[in-house]
């Protein structure tokens, strides 16, 4: 069980943890795929979901389009998400009760981060956008670091840049590999349900330190 005494700091990772993005990158990956003549691989999102924007596009090539380019590949994916990430409405993509959950934690006197593999394009309107930008001290992202999130530099990069032993502060993410890194980091972990990642909801609650499915279960 997480209490709120325990900690002193928080990370947030922001696609399909603060944010709800899944519906975004569902149709960016059908007009993607779409404009090759082909469907979204099965388990695609699954198997990219805690990879950088980099990983990502070497995967996607090694794996489906060996004909083309990762760099244009992401400079595609650049334009399209930037579209929609940068909407004057993007706020309505943040998750039932995440920017109010991350206020409240900031008015509690705890330390925020921000843990993502987006990009500067796509995080910050979002966050301005919510009304959460002030709120976080710091933003790594897993370029910053070199390691996706199936090490755990970014979240010891995090500590590092909060001042904050390991121990004392807490990681809030969807992604079961992520979780794992978190806890290898010593860092305490809260798994936030996204329908993405329904087929890990099991190891999930078995792993993570708290799962919840709505933010609105943490009485902070």
């Amino acid at each position: 069980m997480l209490e709120i005494d325990d900690i002193q700091g928080a990370i947030f990772d922001l696609d399909g943890t603060l944010i709800d993005s899944m519906e975004i990158w569902r149709e960016i990956d059908e007009e993607f795929f779409a404009a090759r003549g082909m469907s979204v691989p099965d388990d695609y999102q699954e198997k990219i979901a805690h990879l950088g924007f980099r990983e990502v596009a070497a995967y996607t090539v090694r794996e489906y389009l060996p004909s083309e380019r990762a760099e244009d590949l992401i400079s595609e994916w650049n334009e399209m998400c930037r579209a929609k990430y940068g909407a004057r409405d993007s706020a309505k993509y943040f998750k039932e009760g995440a920017a109010e959950l991350v206020v409240r934690l900031k008015n509690a006197g705890l330390r925020l981060c921000v843990a993502t593999a987006s990009s500067p394009d796509f995080f910050l309107p979002v966050l301005r956008a919510g009304g959460v930008e002030r709120a976080f001290e710091c933003v790594v992202t897993v370029d910053d670091v070199k390691k996706d999130k199936s090490y755990p530099d970014i979240f010891l990069r995090c500590a590092q840049k909060l001042g904050l032993p390991p121990g004392k502060i807490a990681v809030f993410e969807d992604n079961l590999t992520a979780i794992r890194s978190a806890k290898r980091a010593g860092m305490k972990t809260v798994a936030v349900y996204d329908k993405i990642s329904e087929a890990q909801v099991p190891a999930l609650k078995r792993e993570a330190d708290r799962f919840i499915y709505r933010f609105a279960e943490l009485k902070i």
